[in-house]
């Protein structure tokens, strides 16, 4: 068979990226969370990519340019899918746009900031994402699908620019793990509010940079200790803006120390320049938080704690204790840290046990590794224990597989024993991997650096329980490294390497030698670019008009997080079929109850939903309305200002308000 050209293979895997974004998107003939097709589609395209990319100038460069629109075209494909169904599964949205949970606290602080206001606790836990979203809200006049396209947007990039690091080093196959789970993750979090959004793009900069830098470790030892150093920082940030595996941080800095200085003074110097990055990234953090938020870093973290010890969820420690809720939130953390370290005092094998599971879990939990593919809603099907025994009465052991096929059809059923197999692959060739970088291939310099960092997410395991936070968020910004960990063991042919004769390399041109990879220069850069935006957002608040004494709301609503249910669906992002909606709602219920109750009461053809800022308590709020009201309220009048006086009643949920 002849090879494409690159060009040729290039348009072709654009072209299959752009048909399968239509079978999902538009046709919805596969779900979000496919596992067959998509796999399928992407191992073509990859092999398309591996034809003659590399043999003559600007092949290499095609084939960038090829796998990021690809990417970029199959991200949106899973925003547009959300955006016309109106649901994903699991994740706290309704109408495919309206956040609740963590996602609504997100966007409640951003937009208080983009009013004048300060975050509240939600955001003060992890603000640089809050003040980014906030920066694009301001800019799109609080447009929430502009702000989630830009999230989806700067997350494909990360995805395509991790795989095609991988892939310079260590070839297709390689890159196509970590791209696969990489995209795995993207799809889970595109058009969600959440701090993932910022930790992945972060992270995978801080991975390529110390790739690079590992790589190229023999060309210049000095400007690649920078180089690594630069990619410690930006890790340390990301881990800043969503909490992981923080003991990566200290093993990657003992990486560079070994890998890059031959005597004690250099190594020492490395270590103190480390430690400066990451007190450099807490101090980011902090002064960021000081700008914009008013509350405490990690102030989720003692009930993480408790939860961990006593082997339950992170809502235990407010359950038994209740008196800690009307507590300040200060006061509340202090006592929080009283309350574990009494109890872990008292009960130190608790504490071990705690442990000894939550690390164990990272390779056999569901929420582990394992979570890092698995992502599948429709394992509702097999939460109802009665229709379980039932089914495995009437058709023996089966009887589970047949309950999963009734209830949402053949293809579910396939796609669920794809996505679990691929999973446990990915369990198993991380396990395998283990013994090929630490024991067979303990050798190779080169894969010290995976050593390292493994060595750091594998310490910090015992600290995230994967039955409170998932796995697959507490590893946002060390994804990469676990991806890479089976990519570059197992399919980059290490032995095949060593027996082939080693390539004359070309001289290298002296600028490069001499000059410090401009990738380096990214992480301060995005720094300056963060607090340039708080200080702006700070400086130039949105003006927000005072509150009617006559005791009715004062609201600017959004327009374009208005969703009107209708009896069928539609590619109107507005519209919303009802029978969707109902599906959704069983989902919603299982975390949301109060807004599922209030949502149903009110769910007929013809209902509209939106978000609506409250100038009376500097809080988002969503609107229902069932009697026509929105039109009016979306008017311009007057033109000179949108916000709009109304008379409403609180619902059960504190932030849901029915127009009367």
């Amino acid at each position: 068979m002849t090879a494409l050209s690159p060009r040729v293979a290039a348009g072709a895997s654009v072209l299959l990226a752009l048909a399968y974004g239509v079978v999902l998107a538009v046709l919805k003939w596969v779900p979000r969370y496919d596992s067959i097709t998509l796999v399928l589609v992407l191992a073509g395209i990859f092999r398309l990519m591996d034809g003659r990319a590399g043999r003559r100038p600007g092949d290499d460069l095609t084939r960038k340019l090829a796998l990021h629109l690809v990417t970029q075209i199959l991200v949106l494909s899973f925003l547009v899918h959300l955006w016309t169904l109106g649901y994903e599964g699991r994740n706290a949205v309704f109408g495919g746009i309206l956040p609740l949970s963590d996602s609504n606290g997100f966007y409640d602080d951003a937009l208080r900031l983009v009013h004048g206001a300060r975050f509240l606790e939600q955001s003060s836990k992890r603000p640089l994402f809050s003040t980014v979203f906030a920066a694009l809200l301001k800019v799109s006049g609080s447009n929430l699908r502009f702000a989630l396209l830009a999230c989806a947007v700067v997350g494909a990039w990360a995805v395509a620019f991790a795989a095609l690091e991988v892939w310079k080093s260590h070839g297709a196959k390689s890159a196509f793990v970590v791209y696969l789970i990489l995209l795995f993750f993207e799809r889970r979090w595109t058009g969600f509010v959440q701090t993932e959004h910022f930790g992945l793009p972060l992270g995978v900069l801080g991975f390529v940079l110390v790739w690079r830098a590992n790589e190229h470790a023999a060309e210049g030892p000095s400007r690649q200790r920078i180089l690594a150093l630069t990619g410690l920082f930006a890790i340390a940030l990301a881990l800043m803006a969503r909490a992981g595996a923080f003991f990566v941080l200290p093993a990657l800095l003992l990486w560079a120390a070994r890998r890059f200085t031959r005597d004690r003074k250099a190594f020492a110097r490395t270590l103190a320049w480390g430690v400066l990055a990451m007190v450099a990234a807490y101090g980011v953090h902090t002064a960021v938080l000081r700008m914009v938020g008013k509350g405490v870093t990690f102030s989720d973290y003692p009930a993480i704690v408790y939860g961990l010890v006593h082997r339950e969820d992170y809502t235990y420690l407010g359950e038994k204790h209740p008196e800690l809720v009307d507590l300040q939130v200060t006061e509340r953390v202090a006592a929080s840290w009283n309350i574990v370290i009494d109890d872990a005092r008292a009960h130190p094998g608790l504490v071990v046990i705690g442990l000894v599971k939550s690390g164990a879990g990272l390779f056999t939990s569901p929420f582990g590794m394992f979570s890092y593919v698995w992502t599948n809603p429709d394992d509702a099907a097999l939460e109802d224990s009665a229709k379980i025994r039932a089914a495995t009465e009437s058709d023996g052991i089966l009887g589970p597989f047949v309950l999963w096929r009734r209830t949402f059809g053949t293809y579910s059923l396939l796609n669920a024993c794809a996505m679990g197999l691929i999973g446990a692959g990915f369990v198993l060739g991380c396990l395998y991997s283990l013994y090929v970088v630490f024991v067979r291939e303990r050798a190779r310099a080169e894969l010290s650096l995976l050593r390292h960092a493994i060595v750091g997410v594998v310490v910090s395991a015992p600290f995230t329980p994967p039955w409170i936070t998932s796995g697959q968020q507490v590893q946002t910004a060390t994804l990469a490294f676990v991806a890479a960990l089976p990519a570059v063991a197992l399919l980059s042919g290490l032995r095949a390497r060593d027996a082939a004769p080693k390539p004359t390399a070309p001289p290298a041109d002296a600028s490069a030698r001499d000059h410090l990879d401009k990738l380096a220069y990214v992480p301060p850069a995005l720094v300056a670019v963060l607090f340039l935006l708080a200080i702006w957002l700070r400086a130039r608040p949105e003006a927000v008009p005072a509150c009617p004494a006559s005791g009715r709301r004062l609201l600017l609503p959004f327009p374009e997080t208005v969703v009107t249910v209708t009896v069928a669906r539609s590619m109107h992002f507005g519209d919303k079929a009802i029978d969707d909606l109902r599906f959704s709602l069983v989902y919603l219920a299982k975390h949301n109850r109060d807004y599922a109750r209030d949502f149903t009461a009110y769910l007929r053809p013809g209902t509209r939903y939106l978000a609506a800022y409250d100038a009376c308590d500097a809080r988002t709020k969503i609107i229902i309305d069932d009697a026509g009201h929105v039109p009016a309220l979306l008017a311009p009048d007057p033109p000179s200002s949108s916000w709009r006086a109304v008379d409403a009643t609180e619902l059960e949920a504190s932030r849901v308000l029915h127009i009367q």
